[in-house]
């Protein structure tokens, strides 16, 4: 404990420290008149005489020396105590900011069963309780009335006196308030405890706790008692970092996320709030929101590979938490860099949140689908599902982050296309088929558009992603078609064979499929 030296100027003595100054004072004359004596003896016989060793030790003294010093006595205690009353005044207003501060806070994130399609009549099932949770005011709008939280011992009768180790100098020691944390405080037991009412009890002995330590700075600056800080309010400080980092080294799950967001909001406010405070443990702020961030990690990689139907792409619940994550970073971003910047950390974190996110989506298509395409369309559908977020409903994304996300959604239809498209157009509609047209490549061809189509058809695909993969494998396969038709008609018109064979031929041959059939049956592509 930090024993606070008081200013000269304010200093008010009890009766006994008052007698005691009195003797000191008279002790130190008469060491003056003693060493006045010793050297008018010394001259006037001609030479210094020695005085015994013990004498000279008792001669020595320093003269400057305050009489605490040569008792060798703790200096003296600041005359300033806490007044519980007040402080619970303070608490009990806080406490009411913060409950009727209350709001919940919706997400993006929008669950459909068993679909991922925008256009699916299946009900939404938004109301599901890890799509939303409860937000509370910042620290820095709370209202604590008008409580003064300090007296000065002595500025009126029947007050406790500090110098004599009566009343309360320490947050930590008005015991019967629980909302101030404590060393006695119970701990954080897991993230399985948290209620919604446990949940809000933690946020409010976060906050009320972080901003008593802040009222307390700025009411002991205006009574220039500042070096009394770290005694009154040091305990309460180290417990809020203790706190925060049984949260932030918490084993989460995408079950907990709702109560993981609360508490996350509140921790980031608290740890913002006494970054730049004067205590042992402040360099440690920064590293338990890096620590938050690599929880929100360790949730989009713990969630359950297993989805609703393995024969349809459908959004995976680790996107749900990315969104969340996202809506996390948008709410607090400015709290969350500063504190970031201030300990080198990665200020960014989007990017390791979406590389996160991809290399889950890879683990589970890889588990879940065993044909390529659908495990390209199930990527597609999830990356896709957070670019709509964006572009309709005001998700904040970095411009590098996003412009990477839209690169690699084209970069999945570049190969879903050449993995189901470009080889049977090649084969049957261009190169050397084109050369020399038959009318058995375009029997292929359609026998094969059709085996995609039938094998397709029903896999769910997101409304503006569906449109992209419509147009692409249009704009692929419709002119080229059209092409090997037309090659294919004026190498066996009437000019280029007799008239004979071509009347022959085309009386028992199929009639083609027609461009325009082709168009209409890949935009019913997806529609299951």
């Amino acid at each position: 404990m930090t024993d606070c030296i008081p200013p000269t100027e304010n200093l008010v003595l009890s009766p006994r420290q008052s007698l005691y100054y009195f003797f000191s004072l008279a002790f130190a004359l008469a060491l003056a008149l003693a060493r006045s004596l010793s050297l008018a003896l010394a001259l006037g016989g001609g030479a210094i005489t020695r005085a015994p060793a013990k004498l000279a030790r008792w001669l020595s003294v320093d003269l400057r020396a305050s009489p605490d010093q040569i008792r060798q006595n703790p200096p003296h205690r600041a005359p300033v105590l806490l007044d519980p009353a007040q402080v619970a005044a303070a608490t009990a207003a806080l406490e009411f900011a913060i409950v009727h501060g209350r709001r919940p806070i919706d997400s993006l994130t929008v669950r459909r069963v068993n679909s991922s399609d925008s256009d699916s009549s299946d009900d939404d099932v938004s109301g599901h309780p890890n799509c939303w949770h409860h937000g509370y005011p910042l620290i820095q709008s709370l209202e604590a009335g008008d409580a003064r939280l300090f007296f000065v011992s002595g500025s009126a009768p029947g007050l406790p006196d500090a110098r004599q180790g009566d009343g309360v100098r320490r947050l930590s020691d008005v015991h019967e308030n629980p909302l101030i944390l404590k060393a006695d405080t119970e701990t954080f037991a897991g993230p399985c405890e948290l209620t919604n009412d446990i949940t809000q009890t933690w946020v409010m002995r976060l906050k009320i706790t972080t901003k008593l330590v802040g009222l307390s700075k700025q009411q002991l600056h205006e009574q220039n008692w500042e070096q009394c800080f770290s005694e009154v309010a040091g305990q309460p400080l180290e417990q809020l970092l203790v706190v925060a980092c049984s949260f932030s080294d918490a084993i989460w799950s995408h079950a907990n996320i709702s109560q993981m967001l609360t508490v996350f909001d509140a921790l980031v406010d608290v740890l913002f709030n006494i970054q730049d405070l004067p205590f042992s443990r402040c360099g440690e702020v920064a590293g338990i929101v890096n620590k938050m961030m690599n929880a929100f990690k360790g949730v989009i990689q713990g969630t359950s590979n297993a989805i609703c139907s393995s024969e349809e792409s459908t959004i995976h619940p680790s996107t749900f938490v990315l969104i969340q994550v996202l809506e996390f970073f948008c709410r607090n971003r400015d709290m969350v860099q500063s504190i970031l910047e201030s300990g080198d950390y990665n200020t960014g974190p989007y990017s390791d949140m979406f590389n996160c996110l991809i290399s889950k989506l890879k683990e589970c298509a890889e588990i879940n689908f065993q044909e390529k395409g659908q495990r390209y369309i199930f990527v597609m559908n999830n990356l896709y599902y957070v670019l709509e977020k964006k572009d309709r409903e005001g998700l904040l994304l970095p411009p590098n982050v996003e412009s990477n996300l839209v690169s690699l959604v084209d970069q999945y239809i570049i190969r879903y296309i050449d993995e189901y498209w470009f080889p049977p157009m090649l084969s049957c509609l261009d190169g050397d088929s084109l050369k020399k047209p038959h009318r058995s490549s375009v029997d292929s061809f359609i026998e094969t558009f059709y085996s995609i189509c039938d094998s397709q058809m029903t896999w769910k695909v997101q409304t503006e992603l569906k449109k992209i993969l419509r147009e692409e494998i249009v704009t692929l396969i419709v002119p080229k078609y059209v092409n090997f038709l037309k090659a294919l008609q004026e190498r066996r018109s009437p000019h280029c064979c007799s008239l004979l064979n071509w009347m022959s031929r085309a009386r028992f041959e199929k009639p083609v499929c027609t461009a325009e059939r082709l168009e209409l049956v890949i935009k019913e592509f997806f529609e299951g």
